[in-house]
């Protein structure tokens, strides 16, 4: 079944290359930021790869990832709020954002590869690792490269860390991934994108929203996308979630209303120590950016000593 799903979806991707560079560049969506605070920046990890992130404050640092073909500029209130005590990060992967297009290697291990260079090349210690939905494939996938030494906590935001699994359990199965994410994203990718918007939010989303939302995924190139979907689906990163738990890792893991029994079930057998925070939907901290603020920054708070934590004076 997978060397069937791989085929097919690899003889789709020359048909999409040039479609998805059209479609791409008419995403142009205003970076989101505030230029007094936040800095932006890019940093060359290799010959050819650039990635993008945004900056501000200073103190233990706070890694953002973003989720599938989304950019860091996701992480708005989440930047400008912990900036006033934090050193915070938020990067797009290769292919994402603002950051190098690719034409290979668009999948969650190169991301965690990506990782690894990033954070040398910013010499970045002791850090709290925050990843959404797939954006956590790309912190776990650091660990598996790197082990646990250099963080300090770890926070993932709806995802469970195997992707496809029997019905009823955390995750996904093999089954619903073709009719419900590949056919549609390949066939129609706009209008897929924006039932997707939809469909992760409790409200309706006004005309300025979902388009604000789907410029940012379509700045990913249909083919990237493609690649990125067909790894996330076979990922397994079951054994350095249980490391976290080993080594004695904070961990919170940001849950979705509809996905908390099935992830509680398994968190609280495997990961008995983690924090649980069940809110709305998959896109919970940008909808709810108040109770998702309060909640992280409780959990850094007890991670943290009081001398650790640095406040900004008005």
């Amino acid at each position: 079944m997978r060397h069937l799903l791989q085929t097919w979806l690899f003889k789709s991707i020359s048909a999409l290359f040039l479609s998805s560079f059209i479609l791409n560049a008419n995403a142009n969506p205003t970076i989101q930021s505030n230029p007094e605070t936040i800095t932006d920046h890019y940093a060359k990890i290799s010959d050819d790869v650039s990635l993008y992130y945004q900056e501000a404050g200073t103190g233990p640092v706070l890694l953002f990832i973003p989720g599938w073909t989304m950019s860091s500029d996701i992480f708005k209130a989440q930047i400008q709020y912990f900036s006033e005590k934090y050193h915070v990060i938020a990067m797009d992967p290769r292919s994402q954002g603002r950051s190098t297009i690719t034409l290979e290697n668009n999948d969650y291990g190169q991301h965690g590869k990506d990782l690894v260079k990033f954070i040398n090349k910013l010499e970045l210690k002791n850090i709290t690792l925050i990843g959404w939905s797939w954006g956590c494939l790309d912190a776990y996938s650091y660990i598996r490269l790197q082990g646990v030494d250099n963080l300090h906590a770890f926070v993932c935001i709806d995802l469970s860390p195997k992707a496809s699994v029997p019905q009823g359990q955390w995750g996904d199965s093999y089954e619903s991934w073709g009719a419900s994410v590949f056919q549609p994203f390949m066939y129609n990718r706009y209008q897929y994108t924006q039932t997707w918007m939809q469909s992760i939010v409790d409200h309706p989303l006004t005309p300025q929203e979902l388009n604000y939302l789907t410029a940012q995924s379509m700045r990913t190139p249909t083919y990237a996308a493609i690649q990125e979907a067909a790894d996330a689906v076979y990922s397994d990163y079951r054994p350095e979630a249980l490391l976290l738990e080993k080594d004695h890792i904070p961990t919170l893991n940001f849950l979705s209303a509809n996905r908390a029994p099935s992830a509680t079930k398994w968190l609280k057998a495997n990961q008995p120590d983690s924090k649980i925070k069940v809110m709305s939907k998959h896109l919970m901290f940008w909808e709810h950016p108040n109770e998702f603020n309060q909640t992280l920054d409780e959990f850094l708070s007890e991670t943290y000593p009081n001398s650790e934590i640095s406040f900004k004076t008005s």
